[in-house]
């Protein structure tokens, strides 16, 4: 018996079933670890997806009894495609870059796209959305989820470039030194399916230079200081077009869809704007130039002159209105100068008199005093 327990302990297809591959190559620690924790989600992963429909429909029927809006129904989807869209413009998705992801890269890029999908479903006038080079670890994925061949889009085997004429494409990079500023309906505009964490940086921009594809950038520095890169996930980019074609702002797109862990801030003015603030500046500097020229200057005594001639009391609170006038220096104020000054010297003279007078009726009480006396 216990031999054949120890038989079994060294049977090869056992060994093959918790993840160990025949001969002497072992798994390492991390890799067994990694393994078990898969097989431990794979087996409580439909109960998982149970409850989380089940908590969405509690949450969806609360919603409806407060009477808040929970969107479009499945019957008025039904009814919306990007056929009968009034919007025109094409947005190819590249998803021909499988060599440079490995498997959990792609489940992240189908989850992006199945975000992309949703969006463009649910907008009022849809893109023209494609799938171009669908194949490799892409399409298995896909082919799992199972419901992508009924999505209202056109997919596409064949690479972009091969669907498409080359001079119509332009493909969206951040590495790009062409900025986007508008959308026409004459270009198809290609989002790169990639995630590659940065490991393969620059990898679209050079592929589309490579080709000889017209390549730009979305306009996302002349709106928003960011503290980060300016890479952006295949729903980001695909959301922030599908909104400026609803706004016509890209102001009001970036701020609607970026996400908020870029942490950006909105600048003070655009780089249009900056670009031609100069030119005004100048325009204004030479017509005041000129306009200075044409002045013609009046023959009159500048006011520091007649102050300076004039001698006020400083003592009277005149003066000192005097003082702010001339520190103004303002030449039209000559006339009503002179006439503060002789006010001024007006008000001093009888403010002599009545000295005077006080002076005399003091003398003349002191001497009657001294006559009774």
């Amino acid at each position: 018996m216990e031999l054949q327990e120890a038989d079994l302990s060294l049977n090869p297809d056992k060994d093959c079933e918790e993840g160990k591959p025949d001969g002497d190559v072992q798994l390492s620690k991390n890799q067994l670890k990694k393994l078990k924790k898969r097989e431990k989600w794979m087996a409580i992963k439909q109960e998982k997806r149970r409850n989380a429909k089940l908590k969405r429909k509690l949450r969806l029927a609360e919603m409806r009894e407060n009477g808040e809006d929970i969107g479009p129904t499945r019957k008025s989807l039904k009814r919306k495609s990007m056929k009968n869209s009034s919007c025109k413009i094409r947005v190819a998705i590249d998803l021909s870059l499988d060599e440079y992801m490995v498997e959990k890269d792609v489940s992240s890029l189908t989850c992006q796209l199945q975000h992309s999908y949703a969006a463009n479903r649910r907008a009022e006038n849809s893109l023209q959305l494609y799938f171009c080079g669908i194949g490799g670890k892409t399409k298995e994925r896909l082919d799992k989820i199972g419901d992508y061949k009924g999505w209202d889009i056109y997919p596409e085997s064949e690479s972009y470039d091969k669907v498409f004429p080359v001079e119509s494409l332009v493909y969206l990079s951040s590495e790009s030194d062409n900025v986007l500023t508008s959308l026409s309906e004459d270009k198809v505009y290609v989002i790169g399916g990639l995630v590659d964490h940065n490991k393969h940086k620059g990898l679209c921009h050079r592929l589309a230079e490579e080709k000889g594809i017209a390549h730009a950038q979305l306009p996302i520095g002349d709106y928003l200081d960011m503290k980060t890169r300016k890479v952006l996930t295949v729903n980001q980019v695909f959301s922030i077009l599908l909104r400026y074609t609803e706004t016509k702002d890209w102001k009001k797109a970036f701020l609607a869809e970026m996400p908020q862990r870029k942490n950006v801030s909105l600048k003070e003015a655009s780089s249009t704007e900056a670009s031609a603030s100069p030119k005004e500046e100048t325009q204004n500097s030479s017509s005041c130039q000129e306009s200075k020229d044409n002045l013609v200057e009046p023959d009159v005594i500048p006011a520091k002159e007649i102050v300076d001639t004039v001698k006020v009391p400083q003592e009277t609170g005149i003066c000192e209105g005097l003082k702010s006038i001339q520190e103004t220096g303002d030449e039209g104020m000559i006339s009503e100068k002179s006439e503060l000054v002789n006010k001024g010297n007006e008000v001093d003279s009888l403010a002599k008199g009545d000295n005077q007078l006080e002076n005399k009726n003091k003398y003349s009480e002191s001497s009657l005093k001294e006559g009774d006396r």
